[in-house]
């Protein structure tokens, strides 16, 4: 399903920009966010089926961002980007149905990988 909306959560404005070119080419529909705080203030007003979520970020992380995305909205989905090599699963966000393999780790070289778990049965974090 082509119509998913799409929110992606990086302070690295490349990586948010070259991300978002990509899932647009794919014919979704994608909003960036800077920061935590930004990515909620964007899911209140309009909710995303899809949140693509950096961990390490100034200000709030984005297991806290994940959180408090997910308390807007339990039924959105969560993939995880990161460019932390020692990063593993808090158990606050298994709780919420994010495996390990919804964990994509920076620098990606094949971006079909995004296509590839948005589309898959895997994307059940939310309220699943």
């Amino acid at each position: 399903m082509m119509n998913k909306r799409i929110l992606i959560v990086d302070d690295e404005r490349l990586t948010r920009i070259s991300l978002a070119a990509f899932l647009r080419d794919a014919g979704y529909q994608v909003s960036i966010a800077a920061d935590g705080k930004s990515a909620i203030r964007m899911h209140q007003e309009r909710p995303f089926d899809v949140c693509i979520v950096d961990i390490r970020m100034p200000g709030m992380n984005g297991v806290e961002t994940i959180l408090a995305l997910h308390h807007i909205l339990p039924s959105s989905r969560f993939l995880i980007y990161t460019g932390s090599p020692t990063f593993t699963l808090p158990s606050a966000l298994s709780a919420l149905g994010i495996s390990e393999e919804l964990v994509v780790y920076k620098p990606v070289l094949d971006m079909n990988i995004f296509l590839s778990l948005i589309s898959s049965g895997q994307m059940r974090g939310g309220g699943v």
